[in-house]
């Protein structure tokens, strides 16, 4: 146990996890799309949707036929998916037969368009790494017990379902355990890994894709598209510490691929390609849903923004009739009202979520500052950042005017941030609710249309260079001088603010924002060795205790932070202390095998002392045997109730 803690101080060490992660991310859902007809870099930007859609469905399938999930497992169910999507195309009149196989299955990829990822990949691998700092480096958030626990639940029972233990989108979890069944890497640093990839390489290939499709194919459009990708404070770096919202993290970072294949088939596609765009975009939604559903909300959302902005467009342009404008518009409203009060009332999950309360509301102009100066969770107005965004508006406006459906996106997202920000009326929580009325998820997304956005400042740039008459002559020169301004303003001018939040997420200078220091992980390593394989335990969730689940595959009675407040959960929690008179005490403690306990002096921020009352001051606990003291904290053998 000790040894997982050893050798993973450098990322190279890392090498194989992201070799495994992404390979598990892309291959799967790569096959299925091309055999569904999708091809080009859209088929690459949706796969990892795809895929994730394969690994969390047919495991869930494994689990109820009785089959541990694995490696093996997943490349029967990769050919068989690929193959009946094949065997269906066909049916319909199979793939474009102008195209050779060769073509076909490759595409014609284009160098500007892999140097621009690469520039994305690189800046994001470059300001993310050194501020995270070790890839076995904990991440302090309550929601991070929960993810890297059930991630080791599944890798030690090969249980990849979505109700196991109790159901919860299984994506995220599925995705990552399946890559670690490699061995390359154990939980904490393959967690890591894996975020990285969302945030270094699936979001600069969502975004360049996007981009391309919303703006053009010029090369100063696709360079700009990989620059933007790292200009987002709101995204991807705060979802790598806050929450911790992993799941959350994932679904956004494969919006602009599923974004991007959608607007390729409703817009730009012909023939047999157009269908296996389409074909390719639907086989993205199950891996979105089980992801995060409120990303496939999100997904729902920008298509019918899009759909109602384009058709306001034919309408003043002279497209399209202001009577058949107004029935479609009409159409759209009835079917989002009618869906957002139906919703919750046949989904009493969705209700839930949408019940939850923040603290710190603010006022309306405060919410816009947030949101569009990219003040979320930060001091400061990101004033680069929103030059740009200004610039890239009256760009699109005056130069591009097909892509305005993009600010109207942004304009939403900036609409939903300042309802849950400011708002408490209950009418807004149907709307906002999707994202728990939580404004950092909305920022977040805000950054999808806004990537856009950023982009388009580079052209603008330009353009505006090239009104100075010196320069007129000099389009190579001025054309990078705009690009670079992008960087500039946004990845340079933010260096240190983006630093400090990622450093703040992961090494907290309050120690009540410490979930489990590196030396508290070192000490529970030697009280784990203690421990007979199987056997549970139990201890206050606040000390840290529940991550030796996680890390050394103790059996931890509690796994998350803080106590449920129901069940044996709650039995025990408030009543441990008095295990030698209450006899459903020590029935429960047999019902989960529960033979140790653990005390420490430390607790983390997120307490709720009164569902954890009983476990306080366990030496003054009767029916307990003091075993060993290491650092802070305390094992104990539990004696009473004939467990001894």
């Amino acid at each position: 146990m000790l040894s997982d803690l050893a050798g993973w101080s450098s990322w190279w060490d890392t090498l194989a996890a992201f070799a495994a992660l992404l390979g598990a991310l892309f291959l799967p859902g790569w096959l299925v799309v091309r055999a569904l007809g999708a091809r080009g870099l859209e088929a690459v930007a949706v796969s990892p949707a795809v895929s994730v859609g394969v690994i969390a469905a047919w495991a869930t399938v494994a689990q109820r036929l009785g089959i541990g999930w694995n490696w093996l497992v997943l490349a029967v169910v990769t050919v068989v998916t690929a193959g009946l999507g094949w065997l269906a195309v066909h049916a319909f009149g199979g793939h474009d037969p102008v195209l050779s196989p060769r073509r076909r299955l490759l595409g014609r990829p284009d160098p500007h368009v892999v140097v621009a990822i690469g520039l994305g990949v690189v800046i994001a691998l470059v300001t993310i790494l050194p501020a995270i700092g070790r890839p076995d480096e904990l991440v302090d958030s309550p929601d991070a017990v929960y993810h890297l626990n059930r991630i080791r639940l599944f890798l030690d029972t090969g249980n990849f379902s979505i109700v196991h233990p109790t159901f919860y989108p299984n994506g995220f979890h599925a995705w990552i355990a399946t890559g670690l069944q490699s061995g390359a890497a154990p939980v904490l640093p393959g967690t890591n890994v894996a975020t990285v990839i969302l945030a270094a390489v699936v979001w600069p290939v969502g975004v360049v894709t996007l981009v391309r499709h919303a703006l053009g194919t010029s090369r100063i459009i696709t360079y700009a598209a990989g620059l933007a990708s790292a200009a987002f404070v709101s995204f991807p770096t705060i979802l790598l510490g806050w929450g911790v919202l992993w799941p959350n993290l994932m679904g956004t970072a494969l919006t602009p691929g599923a974004l991007a294949i959608m607007l390729q088939a409703a817009r730009g596609a012909k023939g047999r390609l157009r269908r296996g765009q389409w074909l390719g975009f639907a086989a993205a939604l199950p891996g979105l849903a089980l992801i995060q559903p409120n990303s496939l909300v999100a997904l729902v959302l920008f298509a019918l923004v899009w759909f109602v902005a384009a058709r306001v467009r034919a309408g003043v342009m002279g497209h399209a009739s202001w009577v058949s404008v107004a029935r479609d518009l009409g159409a759209v409203a009835v079917a989002g009202i009618v869906g957002l009060v139906v919703a919750p009332l046949v989904s009493e999950r969705l209700a839930s979520t949408q019940s939850y309360e923040w603290t710190g509301h603010i006022s309306v102009w405060s919410a816009l500052v947030e949101v569009v100066g990219g003040r979320s969770q930060i001091p400061i107005v990101l004033w680069g950042l929103l030059g740009l965004i200004v610039l890239g508006i009256g760009w699109i406006v005056f130069r591009a005017p097909a892509a305005i459906p993009v600010v109207a996106i942004w304009g939403t997202c900036v609409v939903l941030y300042v309802m849950a920000a400011s708002s408490t009326a209950p009418w807004t929580a149907l709307i906002t609710g999707y994202w728990y009325n939580d404004k950092v998820r909305l920022a977040s997304l805000a950054a999808v249309p806004g990537v856009v956005l950023v982009a388009a400042a580079a052209p603008a740039v330009r353009d505006l260079l090239l009104k100075v008459p010196v320069l007129r002559s000099q389009v190579p020169a001025v054309t990078v001088v705009a690009l670079a301004v992008i960087p500039f303003a946004t990845v340079v001018w933010q260096a240190p603010t983006r630093s400090a939040m990622l450093d703040g997420f992961f090494r907290p200078d309050d120690p009540t924002r410490v979930i489990l220091s590196r030396q508290a992980q070192a000490d529970l390593a030697v009280l784990a060795e203690e421990i007979p394989a199987g056997e549970g335990l139990i201890g206050r969730p606040e000390n840290g205790s529940p991550l030796m689940h996680a890390l050394f595959g103790t059996n931890t009675f509690y796994r998350s932070i803080p106590i449920p407040d129901t069940g044996d959960e709650h039995l025990l929690g408030t009543g441990f202390d008095e295990l030698t008179t209450r006899p459903e005490v020590c029935q429960a403690l047999a019902r989960h095998g529960i033979r140790w306990a653990i005390d420490s002096p430390h607790v983390y921020w997120l307490d709720h002392p009164e569902r954890s009352s009983g476990l306080f001051d366990l030496a003054l606990v009767d029916g307990l045997e003091e075993v060993r003291t290491v650092g802070d904290y305390t094992l104990y053998r539990i004696t009473a109730c004939g467990l001894a």
